[in-house]
């Protein structure tokens, strides 16, 4: 049987948040609230306005140049290592461009050939249909977003969750779902299952 892993891009593998911060700082504004997963609470602005400057970020040069996220590059290799290839499966944009941005920029951070599989859904998009296809195989699903994770387990995938300030405290996890702080932990939980 084929070893892979699904997982989540950005909060995940990418440093999504503190580029965004950057950008954002760029075109004059400030966050406000660090460590808040919804983007309107962190800059204290209206969603919409939110959701379009994500969606502008999402679509520019700088989905080539996001940096690791804490340890990923080492845990990824270690998993290369172990035989295990990677599917990734982002909310970022419906964009082709976009998709070849992200897919240079995972190349580039982990390897040619480590990512075998990228699936690029709408901006904000839910991960349902995606995760539908993997239903009852019992891979690693590796997320940031405390709703995907859920989804993950409620479809018979094994749920690994990025802990971030924003989903520390998140009693709305399930009971199933392990939680990694880095990625060492979940090459530990990994190899160790």
């Amino acid at each position: 049987m084929e070893k892979i892993i699904l997982t989540d891009v950005d909060g995940v593998l990418l440093d999504w948040e503190t580029a965004f911060y950057e950008w954002m700082k760029n075109k004059g504004y400030d966050a406000k609230n660090e460590g808040v997963y919804n983007m309107e609470a962190v800059f204290e602005m209206r969603q919409d306005k939110t959701k379009a400057l994500i969606k502008e970020f999402n679509n520019s040069a700088w989905m080539g140049y996001l940096q690791p996220l804490r340890d990923a590059r080492s845990g990824v290799a270690k998993l290369v290592e172990a035989g295990y290839t990677f599917y990734a499966i982002t909310s970022i944009s419906l964009d082709p461009n976009t998709k070849k941005l992200r897919q240079r920029n995972l190349d580039n951070v982990f390897g040619k050939d480590v990512f075998t599989k990228l699936v690029c859904l709408d901006t904000g998009a839910d991960k349902d249909d995606a995760l539908e296809e993997y239903k009852d195989s019992g891979l690693f699903w590796i997320e940031d977003k405390t709703m995907n994770a859920n989804l993950g387990a409620r479809l018979g995938l094994k749920s690994i969750i990025i802990t971030h300030k924003h989903n520390s405290n998140d009693n709305e996890l399930d009971s199933s779902i392990k939680r990694a702080g880095k990625w060492t932990e979940i090459v530990d939980i990994v190899v160790n299952c």
